[in-house]
């Protein structure tokens, strides 16, 4: 892609055991924007529908129209602290339209070298 995408693979640790999942990542350069799908190895043969967005003055905010058990949901990637050696991941999602949000996962990062 020409460098405009990438994957990522993930061991994650949860306390009921290790989970592996990937990320696919492709920039579109007209919109200049970035799709991010997540595929993982409990639903081998599912691919999530992806969050789109952008950064912007050091934050990144992706979105995406999706469902949770069966109901619709807008879920929601941001990418906090960009700027810092220690940025931050969360995702969350909404129920009411974007009006209020429950974040369900954050991962902290700290740049190394």
């Amino acid at each position: 892609m020409g460098g405009n995408g990438n994957i990522e693979d993930n061991l994650l640790e949860f306390p009921s055991g290790p989970y592996r999942a990937i990320a696919i990542r492709s920039f579109d350069t007209t919109a200049q924007t970035w799709a991010i799908w997540w595929l993982s190895a409990n639903e081998p043969h599912q691919l999530d529908v992806p969050v789109v967005g952008k950064f912007e003055n050091g934050v990144g905010s992706f979105f995406a129209n999706d469902r949770f058990d069966g109901d619709p949901v807008i879920v929601r990637f941001l990418w906090l602290r960009t700027d810092t050696d220690s940025p931050r991941w969360e995702q969350a999602m909404s129920v009411d339209d974007g009006e209020t949000w429950e974040t369900n996962w954050t991962m902290d990062f700290e740049r190394v070298g």
